[in-house]
């Protein structure tokens, strides 16, 4: 049975969700539920008063046959486990279900948003007037009103599920409650101390960042143009936008730029850089601070002991990490980070992860598909002479290094190899020389390194060369979109579209691109347009205002990494059938457990087998991956088996 909830809680000005993470808000001292719509398919919805009320109703609700159904499932969810013990045999989201479909199109998935979108009743406001007030402070009549608005919810949120449900497989449904369940049944710890430390550290070398940018002129960071010099004088890729007055493409670096919030989100930059983003925004916290400061705050949460893994009772527990993702964060298909803290994007081999501990008895398991998009690409594209060496477990990037070098590179050559490593990682999505040479600026894995731009234009040459079949693709790419703008009812650029590879398992239709999960790629209103400067260009409605541009190499980018989320999300699904297990965590490419050190070796194996299993719809493409256990995730990623 489908049993939809909607729960109403106190809150204030200074104590809501406005200000602080779904945990800190469900855990703080002042929490109180003051009502819980709760409705059993379709019969009425019953409305329960106070915390007694409620816990004695969902007692009589057997978890093993409830699908829990709410718009925002960790926040309900998560109220009505750490607070009255119910977990559901499946979680149901209409804000997640929102997320992949409706969201393309209306840039929005909040309740109010979606019910306007399906022309439902109104939302309303009586939240609003309940703003500051407790249970016992409402009057009988404004009790009255705001039963009716959460009844309203109640009954939105069902009717959204209703007209949502044909667009989603099992499986997708599945998905949801495996995210879901990451943030609702913890299963992970934070280490305070490491936490703490890691801190300070970042702190001091934030200061030391600061000492060393007063020295740069303060008209700098107000100035877009010397401010954009500025970030190119350390290596980093400007972004760029169209001008409305101009037309010409000028910095994105207005507060408001969505281009250069993300790049101020980006947590592999440099210390130096991070702090000329944080004067340029005017904010005392970098986001390594900023992240770390609110893990630690996590980390210090006081729990209730029914969270507390094979414990029927006892004093309270604190540490626990509930880990929030998105699903369909992006058009991809992908989950990303949410809540105020993405842990998608924790950088390699830093101190967070290693803070991110397994309880006592357990330990985590990590497993990570190699290389998965550069993979996909080359097994997309049909480039033999990646695919020859990904099947034959040769190494790919020292292979790539006598084209650039002009001589071979082994594993010793650390620099060379990590160039050749960036290049066959980053370069199969067209990516250009500037593009190529902020990559290898910010690095990864502790590597990094700076090129000038005629340096990098050769490599990128060298690589289109020595991998033509990947170029080739994206025209193939070009195709695909001119075949939807064709099916939209639009005028195509091209009257004869490049055909489509049998094996590449996609159909179109109206503004979207069908994958083999029954979920789609959708480029809303997508059109071609002649641009005097730059020729024609295709453009489809942004989800954040205006228009975003579509081309075939971003588009074998979207499709590659949809089709690589399609492969590690079936393992998780696979493995949660198999074993009752859900990750704790999957950053794209890799999933993280936490299970009884007995049983590390067999999960280790298990997931390595799971990991190599290739979909029917991708016959031929080479997979591969890596993984471990240890103590903590980092311990876990190097493979320390402890």
């Amino acid at each position: 049975m489908i049993v939809t909830v909607d729960a109403e809680t106190y809150y204030s000005r200074e104590y809501s969700l406005k200000h602080l993470t779904t945990a800190e808000y469900n855990l703080d001292p002042r929490f109180q539920p003051i009502m819980l719509t709760l409705q059993i398919d379709n019969e009425p919805a019953e409305i329960l008063v106070g915390r007694q009320n409620i816990q004695h109703r969902l007692d009589q609700l057997d978890p093993s046959t409830t699908a829990l159904l709410s718009h925002h499932i960790n926040f309900d969810g998560s109220i009505l486990y750490w607070h009255f013990g119910f977990v559901p045999n499946l979680y149901l989201c209409t804000l997640s279900m929102a997320r992949a479909i409706t969201h393309w199109l209306i840039g929005k998935s909040s309740l109010a948003a979606v019910s306007d979108f399906m022309k439902l009743p109104p939302k309303g406001d009586e939240v609003v007037r309940a703003q500051g007030k407790r249970l016992e402070d409402f009057s009988a009549v404004e009790l009255a009103a705001y039963e009716a608005y959460c009844l309203r919810d109640n009954t939105n949120c069902r009717a959204i599920f209703d007209r949502l449900r044909s667009y989603f497989t099992a499986a997708e449904l599945q998905l949801i409650d495996l995210v879901a369940r990451m943030f609702i049944l913890p299963q992970i710890k934070l280490n305070q101390s490491a936490l703490a430390l890691h801190l300070a550290e970042v702190q001091a070398r934030k200061q030391e960042a600061f000492d060393r940018l007063s020295l740069v002129d303060r008209d700098t960071f107000s100035s877009q143009g010397r401010f954009a010099a500025y970030l190119e004088s350390l290596g980093v890729e400007v972004p760029l936008k169209k001008s409305p007055t101009s037309g010409q493409m000028i910095p994105a670096l207005a507060k408001g730029d969505r281009e250069f919030r993300e790049l101020c989100e980006n947590p592999e930059l440099p210390m130096d850089v991070q702090v000329a983003l944080a004067t340029r925004l005017e904010a005392k916290s970098t986001i390594d601070e900023t992240r770390t400061a609110r893990l630690l705050t996590q980390a210090r949460l006081t729990w209730p002991w029914r969270c507390e893994p094979a414990r029927p009772a006892g004093p309270a527990a604190t540490g626990w990490l509930p880990v929030p993702l998105k699903y369909y964060a992006a058009r991809t298909g992908r989950l990303g980070g949410d809540d105020r803290l993405n842990l998608q994007n924790l950088p390699r081999g830093s101190a967070l992860r290693a803070a991110l501990e397994a309880p006592p008895g357990h330990r985590v398991v990590h497993r990570d598909a190699s290389q998965i998009e550069a993979r996909m690409v080359a097994w997309l594209a049909g480039c033999t002479t990646l695919l020859d060496a990904f099947r034959a477990g040769r190494d790919v990037y020292c292979e790539f290094g006598p084209s650039v070098y002009g001589r071979v590179i082994t594993s010793a050559d650390r620099l060379e190899r990590f160039v050749c490593k960036t290049g066959i990682l980053g370069l199969g999505y067209g990516c250009g020389p500037p593009r190529f040479r902020h990559m290898l600026f910010i690095g990864s894995g502790g590597m990094s390194t700076k090129v000038e731009l005629p340096e990098a234009e050769r490599i990128v040459s060298t690589y289109r060369s020595e991998y033509w079949q990947i170029p080739e693709l994206w025209r193939v790419g070009a195709g695909v979109i001119n075949e939807v703008v064709s099916r939209s009812g639009r005028d195509p650029l091209i009257r004869r579209t490049p055909e489509l590879p049998p094996h590449i398992p996609i159909t179109t239709s109206h503004d979207a691109v069908w994958l083999p999960s029954g979920m789609a790629l959708r480029y809303p209103e997508i059109h071609w347009q002649r641009d005097e400067e730059a020729g024609a260009q295709c453009y489809y409605k942004n989800t954040y205002g205006g228009w975003a541009k579509i081309y075939g190499a971003k588009f074998i980018e979207n499709l590659s990494q949809a089709l690589s989320r399609i492969i590690v999300t079936d393992i998780a699904l696979r493995v949660y059938e198999n074993t009752g297990y859900h990750p704790f965590l999957t950053t794209h490419d890799s999933l993280d457990y936490c299970v009884p050190v007995a049983d590390v070796e067999l999960w280790n194996k298990m997931l390595e087998l799971e990991f190599a299993v290739v979909p029917l719809w991708a016959t031929g493409l080479p997979l591969a991956s890596e993984g471990g256990w240890g103590l903590n995730l980092l311990a876990a990623e190097k493979g320390e088996n402890q």
